[in-house]
């Protein structure tokens, strides 16, 4: 199987250079563009589903934006890549992913997951497995 287009899926942590890395051996061989994307989970995290008020949410000490695109254009310039496209999109990862999949061409999604209790509580890569339209290599990260 041959890839040309790989979005990587990142979060900030300092795990992310393992998926990057993985990304990179192998983008490399097969000459495959690379993107970045940051999904911005913030009311996902809080573990609501419904209809919220975001005045009471207090969203305001989290990320904005233009704070997680500067984030992210950094992280594209420490990688010995070249980075096609970043991405910060909002909400579930699960639908997300959607629309940098279809604008970009991505055939394939790199993404971590976390092996703890956590991780089993919302598992935010089943939930991608069950809806990518795409293929996924699902990085382990065993802490």
């Amino acid at each position: 199987m041959s890839y040309g287009h790989i979005l990587v899926a990142v979060d900030f942590e300092e795990d992310n250079q393992q998926v990057i890395d993985r990304a990179v051996k192998l983008a490399k061989p097969l000459n495959a563009d690379l993107s970045l994307v940051h999904v911005n989970e913030v009311i996902n995290e809080m573990g609501f589903t419904g209809l919220m008020d975001l005045d009471v949410a207090n969203l305001s000490s989290h990320s904005s934006i233009d704070e997680l695109s500067a984030r992210l254009n950094d992280l594209a310039k420490s990688i010995d890549y070249k980075v096609k496209h970043k991405y910060v999109v909002n909400g579930d990862i699960k639908h997300s992913l959607e629309g940098p999949v279809q604008e970009a061409g991505i055939d394939l999604i790199i993404c971590g997951h976390h092996h703890h209790f956590w991780s089993r509580l919302s598992p935010t890569v089943g939930g991608l497995v069950n809806t990518s339209p795409v293929d996924l290599l699902i990085v382990a990260l065993i802490e």
